[in-house]
């Protein structure tokens, strides 16, 4: 039986969403402006709808196990983005708390680059690696890093 989950990349533009089958193939994807709003509860609940609407449409309803975030300044342990200096929201954001209420499947948050090292350990070309640093560039700059096998978080979520 065929598994799925939502992959969420959120970016300083736009947030892209898709879901994945167990293989590593995108099922479907959806996209959202990610300045295209200052309050970040809309935010939230367009990201929400847009995951309903492709679950919907691909009769995945109840088979959708887990949504798995990139973002950027976020903490995979407390599950918030903080005062991340691209967003358009400050503060600390409870991203992974708000959409799971929404959307009823559970969200796991970590910072874009580490997200980027997990599916590039996973299904990429890191895939036989245990040790390897991925080092993203886009609207800001970031980087995962993988030592034995395992990726680096660091004890406070930043690997600082």
């Amino acid at each position: 039986m065929r598994k799925f989950v939502v992959g969420i990349d959120v970016g300083g533009t736009n947030t892209e969403f898709a879901i994945i089958d167990d293989k590593g193939d995108i099922v479907d994807s959806y996209n959202v402006s990610t300045r295209c709003c200052e309050d970040f509860d809309w935010y939230i609940s367009m990201i929400g709808d847009g995951i309903l609407d492709m679950i919907n449409r691909n009769d995945l309803k109840g088979k959708v196990h887990k949504i798995g975030v990139g973002a950027p300044n976020a903490n995979f342990f407390t599950g918030t983005i903080e005062n991340a200096p691209n967003l358009l929201w400050k503060g600390v954001l409870p991203f992974a708390e708000m959409l799971t209420n929404r959307v009823e499947i559970p969200v796991v948050l970590t910072n874009d680059a580490n997200a980027a090292a997990i599916g590039e350990h996973v299904f990429g070309g890191a895939k036989n690696m245990s040790d390897f640093i991925l080092v993203t560039l886009g609207t800001g700059l970031g980087s995962g890093f993988f030592c034995d096998g395992k990726l680096v978080y660091g004890h406070d979520g930043f690997a600082r």
